[in-house]
């Protein structure tokens, strides 16, 4: 009854908008107003403990079977109707082209049949604007945001909505399948959450001597494929893991967290603290940045959090503040591409030729 008295009273001048989000393999759906009010935010995940890792085509056929079911429970969580809403926000990419293209089917869908205009939106900054939705305070232009998933991990500097430049990216792996295959190697098991399993079994770890190198600190560029290398040699060589104690796997595990982390602490420092500098901060002061945004699903990592204010304030930036959005928003959801509809409505269409973009830099949609 809550939910229903609070859109009831929803102010006239309230934009309503439903955001679908299927890039990757979790189905999602949300209705979200211009006044930052979260109606619903829908969320079907897969299970793929069989193929023991994301398979695009299986992923494609989970959206087919998903994304109706989500909309309309977005939907009716929200207590509205198609008919009361003013627009439809979709990820138009980047991600796996055939799970994007089931999410673009269902909002054009929607859209022609109920003359509903369209935003078409990018994943990444979806995710990067998060925070402009979540928090009271939330972070004014200029800020850089630490990009971290499954499928990204870079540094960008976010000058405005339609701004943005990339400071440093992945040359290789992304720290989030980095994650998900070092907790396959170490056998914890295939889910969604596999990051999760790695933070709880790092936070077990004694005292012990380091066994993984850290890898590219210094450099504008990120890279993990070493650091899995290095980490399935060290499993190898100790019998695998089946012959590891709980105590040897949870110490690696931890090894692993901080070699994982420390680039992510490099190019963050460097970027704002003017004697660490490894780069041009596209001609800026790096004093006059305050904040930095951390989205993504490994952006949910505690671990991670306490190391990045630990890296600003050793520095001499404790001025800096750091954003992460709810851990549920860190994840994909559709509540961030709803929201950044709204941030886009200028860019809304009733044009339905737009088709997916898998491959998409965030600087230049």
């Amino acid at each position: 009854m809550l939910r229903r008295s609070v859109a009831r009273q929803a102010p006239r001048s309230a934009r309503t908008i439903l955001g679908i989000e299927s890039s990757c393999d979790d189905s999602c759906a949300s209705v979200v107003r211009s006044d930052r009010t979260v109606l619903s935010s829908v969320v079907m995940r897969q299970n793929h403990q069989d193929t023991q890792g994301i398979h695009p085509l299986h992923a494609a056929r989970g959206h087919h079977r998903h994304v109706p079911r989500a909309i309309a429970q977005a939907l009716d969580e929200a207590q509205l109707t198609i008919h009361d809403l003013d627009g439809i926000g979709v990820t138009r990419g980047p991600g796996m082209p055939g799970c994007l293209a089931v999410g673009m089917t269902a909002a054009k869908t929607l859209a022609a049949v109920h003359a509903k205009p369209l935003v078409y939106l990018h994943h990444m900054r979806a995710h990067a604007l998060t925070p402009l939705l979540t928090e009271a305070q939330p972070p004014a232009f200029p800020f850089l945001t630490l990009l971290v998933s499954g499928g990204h991990t870079m540094l960008v500097l976010v000058h405005s909505l339609d701004r943005f430049a990339i400071l440093a990216d992945t040359l290789d792996d992304s720290v989030g399948n980095a994650f998900d295959k070092f907790a396959r190697e170490l056998q914890l098991g295939w889910q969604s959450a596999s990051g999760a399993l790695v933070e709880a079994l790092a936070a077990q770890a004694q005292p012990h001597e380091p066994v993984l190198p850290h890898i590219l600190l210094g450099t504008p560029s990120f890279s993990y494929s070493g650091l899995r290398s290095a980490a399935a040699r060290h499993i190898a060589r100790v019998g695998g893991a089946a012959a590891m104690s709980h105590a040897a796997k949870a110490a690696l595990a931890h090894d692993f967290q901080v070699a994982a982390f420390a680039p992510l602490e490099d190019k963050v420092v460097r970027a704002l603290v003017p004697q660490q500098r490894g780069w041009q901060l596209s001609g800026m002061d790096p004093m006059s940045i305050r904040s930095v945004v951390c989205s993504g699903g490994v952006a949910s990592n505690q671990f991670l959090r306490h190391r990045l204010r630990c890296a600003l304030d050793k520095h001499g930036r404790s001025d800096v503040a750091l954003h992460f959005p709810p851990l549920s928003l860190c994840v994909d959801n559709a509540a961030m591409v709803a929201w950044a509809a709204h941030l886009y409505w200028h860019t809304r269409t009733h044009d339905m030729a737009p088709h997916v973009v898998a491959k998409w830099p965030i600087d230049a949609a």
